[in-house]
């Protein structure tokens, strides 16, 4: 508890440090490390594994932006970090306009009646090279895909060729050769024994079979949507 409170204290502290230094002509190089230090991490329905392999491998940048409120001016620092359960899978690095900075200017996160509302960051120049090379860390598999083409003969300019769905779960798990018959067999055998050992009732049982066969054709991300 006690180093707990510590921490706490540490970071108000740093927290006023650079507020102070708010408006300032010149702000030094270790005041704006701090800075950084204290962006926040927004967590990202996508691995860096899959669909920015080069970022991680080598280092390169691509712009990054928010799609959404672009009629509000970011309020919010932060990094970026996937789904997976690897701490490499992030991003910390970002083009700015003569230099790289550490955090990325971003948007508080608004509530309505839902929840959260979607807040929606663009990747851009990624290109087939990423597609191609992505890799199935986790078990995340090809994210959905739109083909959008430009045509002036359009009412808005472009038209949607193409939708190719994602890879779903047990597309994912056949790729490391898991076989959805045997493991569908083998979640029901589980179900029925747990049945007859009185720790599931029937209907329960099925339902939780029913929730389970269905999960293994559903997206590999998140579906965050309606």
């Amino acid at each position: 508890p006690e180093k707990a409170k510590i921490e706490q204290l540490y970071w108000e502290i740093s927290q006023q440090v650079v507020l102070s230094f708010q408006g300032q002509a010149y702000i030094p190089e270790e005041i704006r490390k701090l800075e950084d230090s204290l962006g926040d991490q927004y967590l990202c329905n996508f691995s860096v594994f899959q669909s920015l392999l080069d970022h991680w491998a080598l280092g390169q940048l691509f712009p990054i932006m928010p799609v959404s409120r672009l009629d509000e001016r970011p309020s919010r620092e932060g990094t970026l970090v996937d789904i997976t359960c690897d701490s490499d899978g992030q991003i910390n690095k970002f083009i700015d306009l003569r230099d790289v900075r550490d955090t990325l200017p971003l948007h508080s996160l608004k509530t309505n009646g839902n929840g959260l509302e979607p807040y929606y960051l663009g990747f851009f120049l990624m290109g087939a090279y990423q597609d191609i090379m992505g890799d199935l860390h986790n078990l995340f598999g090809r994210v959905n895909e739109v083909h959008v083409l430009l045509d002036p003969d359009e009412p808005a300019g472009y038209y949607i060729e193409e939708i190719i769905e994602g890879n779903t779960v047990v597309q994912s798990l056949s790729a490391v050769q898991y076989d959805e018959n045997e493991i569908k067999r083998q979640m029901k055998a589980q179900i029925d024994e747990a049945i007859k050992a009185d720790r599931l009732k029937p209907s329960e049982g099925m339902r939780l079979l029913d929730d389970y066969e269905r999960g293994l054709k559903e997206y590999t991300y998140l579906n965050i949507g309606p």
